[in-house]
This record gives structure tokens, C-alpha cells and sequence, in this order.
């Protein structure tokens, strides 16, 4: 049965008498779910001052270091000792293994009435250890021997791992961030979350819905490894009509700023009808045009958002927040999200007003801001497939998700060759024997037909779509 010695980041025990209860309650909720989330079960917990002892039935070491609030995980043995003499006898019994032939130190904290100091501890401990060593060191051991007595029992560390501190998610509030799933939104959710704060994220389709495909991929790789203590939401707002609408009406140096004050708007209904606290952005001071602090400026007095929008990342430069995301483990995912087309081909304005943002928007019909704000989805992210926030009213899909079953509507002109890997002709297609939640993508050489295919295909009930552009389009590098 593993034992963990939990250490929680120095914020917690500084809170008054009257909080510190519920940070500690929420940790202690947050670690089980982890637990629980890594296959394990919690066999038993105990709060010890600035500590959680923690026994579980498998090891899930890793797990637990993805806590926010956690300082330090150690896996630890534990021992029930009568004496100092007991206690060295189990300790140098304990620890031979990590000391062979290596130089150490021996490094005791102890708290209780006793009847021996620490340094008593780390002395009797060192002297019985020395001989199965290269010899103590005190000034640069290749090992450290950490013990701590805590009344009666005992506890040697055997490995640590660091933890990403900061405070235990849900003792914020919740937060609504605006989630790309690129490198910046994944990193600004990241940091608002270590503040205690529950993320969920709103996800804008401006395009293909590739892009959304894969953006709900790394919010899920976020939630499952770091979000603990709830279940986090996934919401996509389906805005390619009003990107058609701003860049058909709207001026070209004010159509990213425009924009991006139309997903505020959204952003701060959906905020309000949530139940957040507050908006979430990855927005850094001048890393695009769109991004100036006067135009940052002119958006929010615009919008007016109704909730605080919270931007962590306006300090950072874009190779601090790529190398903040290769640490905390999304930067694979988030290099295949596609960036958004600009919808400005030429200039973009720079030093807007909101005067300027203002006499733009008269532009736009707002009705489709107030759909895609009625019709916005919302998914679990822990339990939702990426293939579900495929819209469904989508007949063409312009990429192949995984796991999807590709079908070959070309065989009515016999051709037999140049198909798709794991592709199987319509002839060999059973509908019956296809379950209804998978996804099945048909192609042709341009789309046309197999658009006829699906439509059909639907009405017998399965989730079917065409290949936008068909075989063309992908050897053509779509």
C-alpha cells in the first residue's frame, strides 16, 4: 500500500484559522480525485499540520505532483518506533538501498515531545548507514536521506516528486476562459486554475471545424491531468457566420478588432448566464496587431463585459508562454491546432477606438451574434469524445478524425485504386452493423457524390459526413 507524504504550498497554511479548514477540505477532494482519475482508490488520509498523509492502493505519484496546491509529493515508508534506538534500527534498514556506494546526508524535521533532538536523529542514523556508502557528505551528497518523526511514527522518503504549487482549484470561483487551444489559451487557463480557480472554456469555431476538433483535444489533456475536484466544460460557439458577416461589411484594418469585440459580447452573455466569475483570455500585450494595448483598450470599452477579464499572459513574449507549454505538457497538441485565417488581408489597425469599434459593429447584422450565443454547446471533457463537438448539422467535414470509418463512394465508376488507408467501398457497408456514435467520413474524387452518399446515409441513422473537396482537395494539400 503506498503511503504519500503530501506537503501543501506555502500559501495554505498562512490562511486564517477560519479558511484554512476549507482550502485544506478542497485539497484533500482534489487529491482523491486524482487518485481516482489514475485508476486508483484512497485508502485513508490524515492532515498533519502543513502535510497529507495519504494512502492509496496503487502508485500514483504522478497524479497527485498535477495537484494544484501541492507543494511536494513524497512516496514514503512509514514506521511505529518505540525509541530513538527503534527508530535507527528501521531508518539505516530503510535507506541502505538509496546510500550504497553513494556519498549522503542525513537531513531529520521533527515535531512531539521527545526525549532526542534531530540532529541526535540524523547523527545515530548516519553512523549506522556509513558503512554500506561511499561516505557521508554534508556539503554536496549525491543522496539525501529525509526522515521526519512526527510524535510516534516515523516517516523516510524513498522518492519526491515537485508539485506545481499555487492553490487548490475550486476555492476561487469559476471562470470562463476563451480557449483557441493553441499556445496561449491552454497556458492563460493553466495559470488562472493555479490561482484555485475552476476553468471552463469557450471555444469560437471561426472556420474549420478541424480546428475545434482539435482545440476540445487539449482542453481534455488539461482537465483530465490538471483540473481536479469538478468536471470541466467544453463550449463551442459556432461563429463562422458572423466572421462571414464582419469580413463582407466591416472595413479591413478594423475586422480583427471588430472581431474579436464580438467575442467578448458572446463571451460575457454566456459569462453571465454560467454563473462565472469572471473571463479568461490568453491575450499578451503586442504579440499581433490586434493585440496593442489601445486596441485591447477600445475592445473592452466596447464590450463592456460584464464579468473581469483576466489576462495572465500580458507580460510574456511568445518564447516564455511556448516553453511554459512544453513544461506543463500541452505543447505537442497545441502545435497542431491551425491558426484562425486572418480575415484582414491588408493592415491591421493598430490604435483603434472604441468610437471606431462602435461605428464598425453598426455594420454587422448582431442577430447572428445572438444565435451563435443561443445555439452554443456545451460537453464534458472528461467523458466527451473529440469527434462530438463535430456539429452535427454539418453535412462536408474538411478533415478525417480518428477512429473514423472511411468509406469509398467512387466504385460506380470501378475505380479500385488510389483510395484512402483503411477506406472500404460502399458495396461491403452494412448500416445495421455500424454503430451509431461513430463517425463516418465518405469521400469521392471532388465531394459530390459522396455529399449525396451521407445525406443518405443519415437518414438511416448513422453519423455520416462527406469529405469536402474529396480525393482532389487532399492531393491538392487540403
Amino acid at each position: 500500500m503506498p503511503v504519500y507524504v503530501v506537503t501543501v504550498s506555502g500559501e495554505i497554511p498562512l490562511r486564517s484559522s477560519r479558511t484554512r479548514p476549507r482550502f485544506y477540505r478542497r485539497l484533500v477532494e482534489n487529491l482523491r480525485d486524482a487518485v481516482e482519475r489514475a485508476g486508483g482508490r484512497v485508502l485513508g488520509h490524515e492532515v498533519v499540520e502543513a502535510k497529507v498523509v495519504l494512502r492509496t492502493d496503487v502508485d500514483v505519484t504522478e497524479a497527485l505532483s498535477k495537484v494544484f496546491g501541492v507543494h511536494r509529493v513524497g512516496v514514503v515508508a512509514e514506521y511505529q518506533f518505540k525509541d530513538l534506538k527503534d527508530l535507527v534500527a528501521w531508518a539505516s534498514s530503510e535507506a541502505r538501498d538509496l546510500v550504497a556506494n553513494k556519498r549522503f546526508a542525513v537531513r531529520v524535521k521533527r515535531s512531539g515531545s521527545h526525549d532526542f533532538t534531530s540532529l541526535d536523529v540524523a547523527r545515530e542514523v548516519g553512523a549506522a548507514l556509513k558503512e554500506y556508502s561511499a561516505g557521508v557528505d554534508l556539503e554536496n551528497p549525491e543522496v539525501t536521506v529525509e526522515i521526519e518523526v512526527r510524535g510516534s511514527r516515523a516517516f523516510i522518503y524513498k522518492r519526491a516528486a515537485e508539485g506545481p504549487g499555487g492553490l487548490p482549484v475550486g476555492v476561487e470561483g469559476r471562470a470562463l476562459a476563451l480557449f483557441s487551444g493553441g499556445f496561449d489559451s491552454p497556458v492563460a487557463a493553466w495559470l488562472v486554475a493555479k490561482r484555485g480557480v475552476q476553468v471552463d472554456f469557450l471555444h469560437f469555431t471561426l472556420g474549420s471545424t478541424r480546428a475545434t476538433y482539435l482545440a476540445f483535444k487539449v482542453a481534455r489533456e488539461l482537465s483530465s491531468k490538471w483540473l481536479h475536484g469538478y468536471r470541466p466544460r467544453f463550449v463551442v460557439v459556432d461563429f463562422r457566420k458572423v466572421v462571414a458577416e464582419v469580413a463582407s461589411k466591416v472595413s479591413w484594418p478594423m475586422r480583427q478588432v471588430v472581431l474579436r469585440a464580438l467575442m467578448y459580447t458572446a463571451a460575457s452573455r454566456l459569462a453571465v448566464a454560467g454563473g462565472y466569475n469572471a473571463i479568461v483570455t490568453g491575450e499578451s500585450i503586442g504579440q499581433a496587431s490586434s493585440q496593442t494595448l489601445r486596441n485591447l483598450q477600445a475592445v473592452e470599452e466596447y464590450a463592456k463585459p460584464s464579468r473581469p477579464v483576466l489576462r495572465p499572459l500580458l507580460g510574456f513574449d511568445k518564447e516564455e508562454i511556448v516553453a511554459l507549454s512544453r513544461r506543463i505538457g500541452f505543447y505537442e497538441l497545441s502545435s497542431k491546432v491551425p491558426e484562425a485565417c486572418a480575415i484582414a488581408p491588408s493592415r491591421v489597425e493598430t490604435h483603434a477606438t472604441a468610437g471606431m469599434v462602435e461605428e464598425e459593429v453598426r455594420k454587422v447584422d448582431m442577430s447572428l451574434v445572438e444565435k451563435a450565443v443561443e445555439g452554443a454547446r456545451s460537453f464534458d471533457t472528461l467523458s466527451s469524445r473529440p469527434d462530438d463537438v463535430i456539429p452535427s448539422d454539418d453535412v462536408e467535414i474538411d478533415f478525417i478524425p480518428e477512429d473514423a470509418l472511411l468509406v469509398d463512394a467512387r466504385e460506380w465508376r470501378g475505380v479500385d485504386d488510389g483510395s484512402l488507408p483503411g477506406a472500404i467501398p460502399l458495396s461491403r457497408l452494412d448500416p445495421d452493423n455500424v454503430p451509431r456514435d461513430k463517425v463516418v467520413v465518405v469521400f469521392c474524387d471532388t465531394g459530390a457524390i459522396s455529399t449525396i452518399v451521407a445525406e443518405m446515409l443519415r437518414k438511416k441513422g448513422l453519423r455520416a459526413y462527406s469529405l469536402r473537396g474529396g480525393l482532389k482537395r487532399c492531393g491538392e494539400g487540403g
